[in-house]
């Protein structure tokens, strides 16, 4: 099997009376150094239609790897570095052919400061390994994506308070929040990654193998593009409001983002605690948000209030969190299904 062989065929081979085997490709089990009697562990889909085979004692794979900073900028760098780490990777090597040159550690720096646990272990005038120190056992996803999901609210509160008061130097504040989750989810999604390849971490990271490790990816990313959006209404507060918004226009944004702060963290309480009450609960909450955003555009519409452009801007921002959140509360729902499947039945079962 060559690298490029994701697809082969195998023909089942029958072993005793209700018993069928397949062999595994040569290539793949040296690369895990198995042999007879090594244990396999093999795992179901969700709906029971594929199997994924692992080792029980997966080999280190890619224990260092090697960039090649010749022609790279420093943002191409950096972003090379940050997806080495989310792959999982314990260490990686930068190196150039004749010297590294001073934008090479600018790239390193930069994604040191935007990763957890990695740090600077070896340099030379032509290379610098970095390391990352964050052992899976030290964390559990649903934790994880609690923290992500606090963050991405204080940035959205601070956003939304410095929108209020016309505050332009805590709208930059504001912004300035986004680095932390940056970190966390890129934590995240190496957690996600790393347990991927070796299953036996699922019960490390508090998830079950199977749609809830893909589930909790997804959500993580909803959480993190909510945290984008927050950053703009940031962003439409330092530039574009410098006065304090009073009146109907502020409580409007007031009521809007309450309830989309609550529906948010009753969709995260949902996934992480699979429960169908939760998740009907959550979805009544986001319902809410769409029946408060109506009424503030409508008002919108209505009063044209200045500026009008920067306050509809902010409202569709708001809509498209909840959407977002709506997002991983199809997540939360597969996964109250799984908890609860007496809740649904299949004809043909």
């Amino acid at each position: 099997m060559s690298g490029n062989d994701l697809r082969i065929r195998r023909k089942a081979q029958q072993l005793g009376s209700s018993t069928l085997a397949v062999t595994m490709p040569a290539e793949w089990t040296h690369r895990h150094d198995l042999t007879k009697g090594d244990e396999l562990i093999v795992q179901r889909d969700e709906n029971g239609n594929s199997l994924l085979v692992t080792p029980n004692q997966p080999a280190i794979e890619d224990a260092e790897t090697t960039i090649n900073a010749d022609a790279m900028s420093t943002d191409a760098l950096s972003r090379a570095v940050i997806t080495q780490y989310v792959l999982g990777r314990g260490l990686v090597r930068i190196e150039a052919e004749e010297a590294l040159e001073a934008k090479h550690y600018d790239a390193v720096l930069e994604a040191e400061r935007r990763l957890m646990g990695l740090g600077i272990v070896e340099e030379s005038p032509t290379h610098i390994t970095v390391r990352c120190s964050v052992d899976p056992g030290d964390f559990e996803l649903p934790t994880l994506l609690g923290r992500l999901g606090r963050t991405e609210a204080t940035i959205r509160s601070s956003a939304v308070s410095a929108l209020l008061n016309g505050d332009t130097d805590a709208a930059r504040r504001a912004r300035d929040r986004g680095s932390q989750l940056e970190k966390l989810f890129s934590l995240f999604l190496r957690l996600v990654f790393t347990t991927y390849r070796n299953p036996r971490l699922n019960q490390s990271v508090g998830v079950g193998t199977g749609f809830p490790l893909i589930g909790y990816r997804s959500a993580a990313q909803d959480v993190s593009l909510m945290a984008g959006i927050a950053d703009d209404i940031a962003t439409i507060a330092a530039d574009r409001v410098t006065d304090p918004l009073e009146g109907d226009v502020a409580d409007d944004i007031e009521v809007v983002h309450g309830a989309l702060d609550t529906a948010a963290e009753q969709v995260r309480d949902a996934v992480i605690d699979p429960d169908y009450e939760q998740v009907t609960d959550a979805r009544a909450s986001l319902q809410r948000v769409d029946d408060h955003l109506e009424t503030a555009v409508d008002r919108l519409e209505a009063e044209r209030p200045e500026p009008l452009l920067a306050l509809n801007r902010v409202h569709l921002l708001f809509e498209r969190s909840s959407r977002h959140a709506g997002d991983t509360l199809d997540v939360a729902t597969h996964l109250a299904f799984r908890e609860s499947p007496d809740v649904v039945t299949h004809n043909g079962d």
